[in-house]
């Protein structure tokens, strides 16, 4: 069974127990879907007649890139609720697991709020979601450089492609170029799956453990690309347009390209993870909403 489906262990439970103090018992848990690298439970936890909730994301083993992701999580916390983000605080972790079956831990408060993926009022909802990147990218934050996740030399273009000659444009424009941009603080995985919402009204941003430095267009990018695949390019353009009248400044499109070349037939398998049934998935025309998206971009250089 993926481990991300298991219950916590009684390791885990027993190290969540030991760090709240004498006198705290897990006494439910319910795993939080959505996540495709960690294990992500909620946790309720009572003491007498006190009762609380705490949230325990948890990976499969002690990796360097999952203890790299720990303890990125871990710097960025407690400086995200000092500058007033909307983010969890920190309550312990375990970046190796010791004493957690090896696997590196975070335990961190729980959130209010809910995911919406399919708001009443897409506007507003678009608004919101573009003033929060633009508030994260305005936090004097100092974090480590991001990580590239793609090579501009050894892109392929998708095998659900309607046109390729747009991947093949957009490689070209990636490996001959470079953008400049300054660096600012970044969410960098910043979506509609890692926000909360309660009552039409953006409450919390979650998921931090790729927070870096890095330009803003980066957030903006790869928000873009996740908004394409489940809703259309017309909705990633209303994001863009409200993060541009939200910042004053005008994004790079070389950024939209390097966020869109991630994309591959994979995605059509990975969206349903994230989705977790709480929205309709079109997995079928998923390739040509990114195109479309793709070819408005090139429009832009």
């Amino acid at each position: 069974m993926d481990f991300r489906r298991r219950s916590p262990s009684a390791a885990s439970i027993s190290w969540v127990e030991r760090t709240l103090g004498y006198g705290f018992r897990v006494v439910a848990w319910r795993r939080m879907t959505g996540g495709s690298m960690s294990a992500v439970h909620r946790l309720t936890v009572e003491r007498s007649c006190c009762r609380l909730f705490v949230v325990l994301r948890q990976y499969e083993h002690a990796a360097a890139k999952y203890r790299s992701r720990v303890e990125r999580e871990v710097s960025v916390l407690p400086c995200a609720i000092s500058a007033g983000l909307p983010a969890p605080q920190l309550i312990a972790f375990s970046s190796r697991g010791e004493d957690v079956d090896g696997r590196p831990s975070v335990l961190m408060t729980r959130l209010h709020g809910h995911l919406d993926l399919v708001p009443e009022d897409p506007d507003t909802w678009l608004r919101q979601t573009a003033a929060m990147a633009a508030r994260i990218h305005n936090t004097p934050i100092k974090a480590k450089t991001f990580l590239k996740w793609i090579n501009p030399r050894r892109l392929t273009v998708p095998a659900s492609a309607l046109r390729p000659e747009l991947w093949q444009t957009a490689f070209k424009v990636l490996q001959e170029q470079q953008s400049r941009r300054p660096s600012c603080f970044i969410h960098r995985d910043f979506q509609h799956f890692n926000l909360l919402w309660a009552r039409g009204r953006l409450t919390g941003v979650v998921d931090w453990a790729v927070a870096s430095s890095g330009p803003p267009e980066i957030d903006v990018g790869h928000c873009r690309l996740n908004l394409a695949v489940l809703h259309g390019s017309d909705w990633a353009e209303h994001f863009r347009l409200a993060y541009e009248a939200e910042t004053g400044r005008i994004t790079d499109p070389w950024w939209d390209l390097y966020a869109l070349a991630s994309y591959s037939d994979a995605w059509r398998r990975t969206i349903k993870i994230h989705v977790a049934r709480r929205a309709p998935v079109d997995t079928v025309g998923m390739t040509t909403r990114v195109e479309e998206l793709l070819d408005s971009t090139l429009r832009r250089l």
